[in-house]
C-alpha cells in the first residue's frame, strides 16, 4: 500500500517543529526529530521536506551546536546550576535565533529602500497613515496557532 502525502509544511507545523528544537536534549539528528515529530503530532515528515525549510534548518543547525557545547561542559554539583545553566544556553540559542533574523530584516530593508528609490516612492509616501479601513480591530480574530485547519463543507 503506498504511503499518503503529509500535511503540508505550515507555518503551524514550523511553529511545532521550533518547539521541539528549543527543548531538545541530548543527541540531535534528522532521524531522531522525525521520529519525535511523529510521536508528538502523528505526521512522518522527510529530512529532505524539514530542511528546504530555511527556518527549520537554521534552528537545527543552531539547536545542534548548541548542544555540542554543552555536551563539552563538566556536569555542575548543584542541580539549580544545572538548571540555570540550561536557561542560559537556551536564551543564548534564542539570541542568536533573533540576531539572525534581525540582520534578514535590515538586509529586506535595504532591498525595499532601493526599490522603493528606484520607483520614484518618497520618504513621506511610504510613512503615509493607513486608511481606517486598513486599522480594523483584530482582537475578534483567532490566532493562526489556534485556528487548525477547518473542514471543507
Amino acid at each position: 500500500m503506498p504511503k499518503t502525502r503529509a500535511r503540508a509544511i505550515d507555518a503551524d507545523i514550523i511553529e511545532v517543529v521550533q518547539d521541539v528544537l528549543a527543548n531538545w536534549n541530548g543527541k540531535l539528528t534528522w532521524d531522531l526529530l522525525i521520529a519525535k515529530i511523529k510521536r508528538g503530532i502523528g505526521i512522518e515528515y522527510t529530512r529532505q521536506a524539514l530542511a528546504s525549510h530555511e527556518k527549520i534548518s537554521r534552528e537545527f543547525t543552531l539547536r545542534k551546536r548548541s548542544l555540542q557545547l554543552e555536551a563539552g561542559r563538566p556536569a555542575p554539583a548543584d542541580s539549580r546550576v544545572e538548571a540555570f545553566q540550561k536557561t542560559i544556553d537556551r536564551l543564548k540559542a534564542e539570541n542568536e535565533q533573533l540576531s539572525l533574523e534581525c540582520n534578514n530584516y535590515r538586509a529586506l530593508f535595504v532591498i525595499w529602500t532601493h526599490n522603493a528609490r528606484k520607483h520614484g516612492l518618497t520618504e513621506r509616501t511610504l510613512n503615509a497613515q493607513l486608511s481606517p479601513t486598513m486599522r480594523v480591530s483584530t482582537d475578534d480574530k483567532k490566532p493562526i496557532y489556534a485556528a487548525g485547519r477547518q473542514k471543507k463543507n
